[in-house]
């Protein structure tokens, strides 16, 4: 796909690898609604967009993705300031093991990215005056590979993954031209980890930083830069869908072609 023109929803898109994605796409030429809950950096995030790019290139949405009205409304907005919707990313995503919050993670990485996997099946269908398009999942490494310190926050990543390729070969995504994919980052750059590395021992199972932090330098930490120089690869390879792409500092880049049937 050639982003040129193109309109994307991206969740999670006031910080970290959300706004990177935002700013890549705004680069080539596309629109973009930023949508987020923390109105105070999605508005400076658009502004800052708006200011480098021209006037017009980004809006705001303020939105939870555990709320199905909010989601809605974003999806609304969208199609009324900028006429439709062709790209949909499910970044937003937060981490969390203890017992206050574990549940939340639940809720907003596994169903808030299903919620907007479903409301970008429906606004991109043929079917509902769409015209296709692709949907990207954010995942990570985790969902791939076992993490001792985050099984909550992996078991959320898995299951993004294997919704996204079910999606993928399903029916509908087939016959209205919507390409999906699933990306996998090992550790990026990013508020969430920079709080995870400076002690924030609530995203861990046993709360032993040392071990942790260990872990990290081990993987090796990627720049958000990086991250979404592969988004855009992604983006704009029509010939790749419901592939799962790994991504890490020390590893590279990797696509994993699991086999897929078609039902």
């Amino acid at each position: 796909m050639k982003v040129d023109g193109k309109v994307a929803l991206i969740t999670g898109g006031a910080s970290g690898m959300g706004k990177g994605f935002a700013e890549t796409l705004v680069a080539a030429g596309a629109k973009v609604c930023v949508v987020d809950f923390n109105s105070q950096c999605g508005e400076a995030t658009v502004n800052e967009l708006n200011t480098k790019h021209g006037d017009g290139k980004a809006i705001f949405c303020k939105c939870d993705v555990t709320s199905q009205t909010e989601f809605e409304e974003a999806f609304k907005r969208t199609k009324e300031v900028f006429g439709g919707i062709d790209i949909v990313v499910n970044n937003a995503g937060i981490g969390g093991e203890s017992d206050d919050k574990w549940e939340r993670v639940v809720d907003v990485n596994m169903k808030g990215t299903i919620r907007g996997t479903r409301l970008g099946m429906h606004d991109l269908s043929k079917d509902n005056g769409g015209n296709g398009g692709i949907i990207v999942n954010m995942a990570s490494a985790g969902g791939i590979n076992p993490n001792p310190f985050s099984p909550t926050y992996g078991c959320t990543k898995a299951g993004i993954v294997h919704a996204t390729r079910c999606y993928a070969i399903s029916e509908e995504a087939v016959k209205s031209g919507i390409r999906l994919m699933v990306l996998c980052p090992a550790f990026v750059d990013t508020p969430m980890l920079q709080n995870l590395s400076s002690g924030d021992g609530t995203q861990v199972i046993g709360g032993d930083m040392a071990k942790v932090n260990a872990f990290i330098e081990h993987i090796g930490v990627m720049s958000v830069e990086e991250v979404s120089a592969v988004f855009m690869e992604m983006i704009e390879d029509d010939s790749k869908n419901g592939l799962i792409l790994r991504c890490a500092k020390k590893t590279g880049n990797q696509y994993c072609t699991l086999a897929v049937e078609n039902v």
